[in-house]
């Protein structure tokens, strides 16, 4: 019997991950052996007395080969490997990028045990898993090979124990930065706690206080500067208290990498935190041991966060030195309500063809079930919407076909134009729209009638906050911020229907750019708040892009879709889109770092 742990792998720190499972292995006294395939790792565990059993039966005349000597039975040994399982689970990170996904028991086929290397378990197991391509069954290591490469413990790890007794003020173990005896623990250099006690006197001081972090220099305080980054909350508690969340926001902000994202304030607190554009605050929880520290003592004077900030323009005194670990970049994600990340950082080397393309080779080099290099290409729909550049409706087989042009005018004064002249009863509508809204139709008229066509869908966001009095123009990156504004200060979960409206002539289908902003002042002249207008706009974006995938799968047998574009990392779009989208697709979405270009 072998037992196969299989983690979700796509960690760049896979080597530490591997050394903490090696180590507990070592420490039980388990053969333990690896290999990763399609972005999993497998944690090999073989009941060797179990397999010594077997070989007697199937081999019942051969003498027992030195690769089964144990001292343990069977059913003691399979006690070792629960023993390790519940182990992992407590020592093991909460990572994002390294988790666990399902246990395996295998039971050989007849051939391993009439093939085996006598002397070498490591070199019979891959006989067990014929079903693995070659290069695969030749890298398997084992457990001596891992602890021999990794040379490189972290400052940053603790176990939840130790984060547990180091955090509490009356616990013997507080401010005690190295437990004894933490074999993945590498040593910080370490103060006296009246060290962190003399910083958060200094920051209830109102000073601004520079601090070594696992991230560089940082400067803290209490209120926000023109340089803050970051708002650092000091616990989950103060999470919930302050912002408006979900447990998927709540898990993902406590995992082990400790990523940032940004959410909306409570309305009640907005003031106290610096907002972007879209009225949204850059957050995350403690992400090294000195600042949970910090935060530690901080919260028994009831303060629930400080502010993070780079200031280039005083000089602060050179602050303690804890010599951390060097730290991989912090990512900034956008988290959906069912768990669902979007790396938001954008790579600069791509174009749209080349991040497509890298995104359909991950694809097929990680999708086991790849067909045959001889067999036909499978279709994707491609469907990318960025803020910055123009919006991509594709088929791509062999090559790219157009499935939907994107081509609109932007200039409101036309656009109000065309609603008068091309659809029924619409001068009643603009007529309607001046008496009540007289100064916003004035202020639309007085544009000059100069043609502005648009390729990115994402422009009639400026366009609607424009005519809906949202913005003072309609064609900047500010003026599709002012409608985000509005959406995210919306706190209920469906919005009015906007009408997109697809439009079929001669085989071909194009949006009715001008039904869409028809839609809005219909609701604008029904008094319908702002927030949920706004709201709307991005809702039904979202149920019009699902009905047009599912159109496509139906009329044109297209499973495969891939979503792309930096609209992705606008959380109420990725949730809507999320929750509408069909579930008997399959969904390819941004991989780190390649969301848009």
């Amino acid at each position: 019997m072998i037992y196969d742990f299989r983690f979700y792998n796509k960690n760049q720190d896979e080597s530490f991950f591997l050394f903490l499972l090696a180590s507990k292995a070592q420490v039980l006294n388990l053969e333990a052996f690896f290999y990763t395939y399609a972005e999993h790792t497998h944690c090999l565990i073989p009941n060797i007395p179990a397999l010594r059993e077997s070989y007697t039966q199937i081999c019942p005349n051969q003498p027992i080969p030195s690769l089964f000597d144990c001292p343990y039975e069977s059913k003691a040994y399979a006690q070792l490997i629960l023993q390790f399982a519940n182990e992992i689970s407590l020592e093991l990170p909460l990572s994002l990028y390294f988790c666990f996904r399902e246990l395996h028991t295998i039971a050989p086929p007849t051939p391993f045990y009439t093939t085996l290397c006598k002397e070498s378990l490591r070199q019979s197991l891959p006989h067990a898993f014929p079903e693995l391509p070659l290069h695969i069954q030749n890298s398997f290591q084992d457990s001596h090979t891992i602890l021999t490469q990794f040379h490189t413990p972290k400052t940053y790890y603790y176990t939840a124990l130790e984060t547990k007794e180091i955090l509490n003020p009356s616990s013997d173990m507080f401010a005690l930065l190295n437990p004894p005896n933490s074999y993945a623990h590498k040593p910080l250099i370490s103060p006296d706690k009246t060290y962190f006690i003399h910083i958060v006197n200094m920051l209830k001081e109102k000073q601004s206080v520079p601090f070594c972090t696992q991230r560089g220099l940082q400067i803290l305080s209490l209120s926000p500067t023109p340089h803050t980054h970051t708002t650092i909350l000091c616990d989950i508690a103060s999470i919930k208290t302050y912002f408006r969340t979900h447990q998927a926001h709540i898990d993902t902000l406590a995992s082990f990498e400790k990523p940032l994202t940004h959410l909306v304030p409570k309305e009640v607190f907005q003031e106290h935190f610096p907002i972007d554009e879209c009225g949204l605050v850059l957050i995350g929880l403690p992400y090294d041991m000195p600042l949970a520290l910090i935060s530690a003592l901080l919260l028994q004077d009831d303060i629930g966060y400080f502010f993070l900030s780079y200031d280039m323009q005083h000089t602060y005194p050179a602050p303690f030195d804890f010599c951390h670990s060097q730290a991989f970049n912090a990512q900034t994600l956008t988290i959906s309500h069912n768990g669902i990340l979007i790396d938001t950082h954008i790579a600069q080397q791509y174009t749209l063809e080349s991040l497509i393309n890298a995104h359909l080779h991950t694809y097929t080099q990680t999708d086991i079930s790849t067909p045959s290099e001889d067999s036909l290409p499978q279709s994707h729909l491609i469907i990318y919407l960025s803020t910055t550049h123009p919006s991509a409706f594709l088929i791509k087989d062999q090559k790219s076909k157009i499935l939907l042009d994107i081509a609109f005018e932007c200039n409101p004064h036309l656009i109000l134009q065309n609603i008068i002249q091309s659809y029924e009863n619409g001068d009643e509508l603009i007529k309607s729209f001046g008496a009540h809204s007289p100064q916003l139709l004035k202020r639309i008229f007085a544009l000059p009638e100069t043609s502005q066509l648009s390729h990115n869908l994402t422009d009639i966001f400026g366009v609607i906050s424009f005519i809906l009095g949202f913005s003072s123009t309609y064609d900047t990156p500010t003026d599709k911020n002012a409608l985000f504004y509005r959406a995210y200060r919306f706190v209920r979960e469906r919005g009015p229907r906007i009408d997109y409206k697809l439009l079929r002539k001669d085989n071909t289908i194009s949006l009715d750019y001008n039904r869409i902003v028809r839609s809005c002042i219909s609701f604008k002249c029904a008094d319908m708040e702002d927030e949920i207008l706004a709201y709307g706009v991005l809702d039904s974006l979202s149920e019009f892009l699902a009905t047009l995938v599912r159109d496509t799968k139906t009329n044109l047998a297209i499973d495969n879709v891939l979503l792309l574009g930096d609209m992705l990392g606008n959380s109420i779009f990725l949730d809507k889109l999320l929750g509408y989208l069909p579930k008997d697709i399959h969904l390819i979405l941004p991989q780190d770092g390649m969301l848009d270009y």
